[in-house]
């Protein structure tokens, strides 16, 4: 009888260090392969999604009322007419400076196919706080309020001293000092020439800038000057010297001396040292 002998089977044997080396690796890349799934998904959902182009053909909704269009239409229409105002009564030298606020929801109204119109209060003098109506033409159009600050810096005329309404003005009077203006102050004074030889109306006060409704006009004539008189019949003009017996403003009607026959007539003021006879007949001193 053959008799079986049993062979022993050899099996590799695997280090238990090395198992547990590929189980830590393989976690690992495991972990990292999950974070950046994580991360692409995040990245995914935070980027906005593209729109679409709109279809030709689509109505487009129109943007807004430009907002630095409307302050230009504004800047530039209250520029014009301080403008306007400064060479009527000869201004110069000055600085204009001008803070606009528009409403907030002109962003919601259509913008203005025409030129904008502007309606205003039409003051005097455009200085200080002025609002401006906006009108936009269109049909259908709109209308809104904008809010400006208008300030104007620059030289007048300003008195040194406190003075009453029986002195003539001169020259050491006044002085000419950069003034912040006011909305009142639509005809102030800019030349000392413009304030010399009149009177104040009303007293003033020092240092307050001097407005022409302040004074009375100029006196052309004053009493006791040497002026020329002259007559016109329609034909001739005959001219002669006097002697003023009264001031005068232009257009006044003063008395006079002949001085070629000394008699006292009525001439009417047309210049400075000028009049113009009004009658031959002879009037009463006004000093008797």
């Amino acid at each position: 009888m053959k008799r079986h002998t049993a062979k022993a089977i050899s099996m590799p044997i695997i280090s238990t260090h090395l198992i547990e080396g590929r189980s830590a690796r393989l976690s690992s890349l495991c972990l990292a392969a999950t974070l950046l799934l994580f991360c692409a998904n995040s990245l995914a959902s935070s980027t906005p999604a593209t729109e679409a182009p709109a279809p030709v053909g689509a109505a487009v909704s129109p943007p807004g009322v430009d907002p630095a269009a409307l302050k230009q239409f504004v800047h530039d229409y209250w520029q014009q007419r301080f403008k306007q105002h400064a060479e009527r009564v000869n201004w110069r030298d000055y600085q204009w400076q001008i803070e606009i606020t528009v409403p907030e929801a002109i962003g919601k109204l259509p913008p203005c196919q025409q030129p904008y119109q502007a309606e205003d209060s039409q003051s005097k003098l455009p200085i200080g706080r002025q609002p401006l109506r906006v009108r936009c033409p269109d049909s259908p159009g709109w209308m809104v309020t904008t809010r400006s600050q208008i300030s104007v810096l620059m030289p007048v005329l300003v008195t040194r001293t406190a003075l009453s309404p029986e002195h003539y003005l001169q020259a050491s009077d006044l002085a000419v000092t950069q003034t912040l203006l006011t909305a009142h102050q639509d005809d102030v004074l800019i030349d000392p020439a413009q304030a010399i030889g009149r009177q104040p109306l009303r007293p003033l006060r020092a240092g307050q800038p001097v407005r022409n409704k302040m004074l009375a006009a100029a006196l052309l004539v004053r009493k006791g000057d040497n002026v020329r008189l002259t007559m016109n019949d329609g034909t001739m003009s005959i001219s002669m010297e006097g002697t003023a017996l009264q001031n005068g403003q232009r257009g006044e009607i003063i008395s006079v001396k002949n001085g070629t026959s000394g008699k006292i007539i009525s001439a009417s003021v047309t210049g400075p040292g000028q009049l113009l006879i009004q009658t031959e007949s002879v009037v009463e001193d006004p000093d008797k």
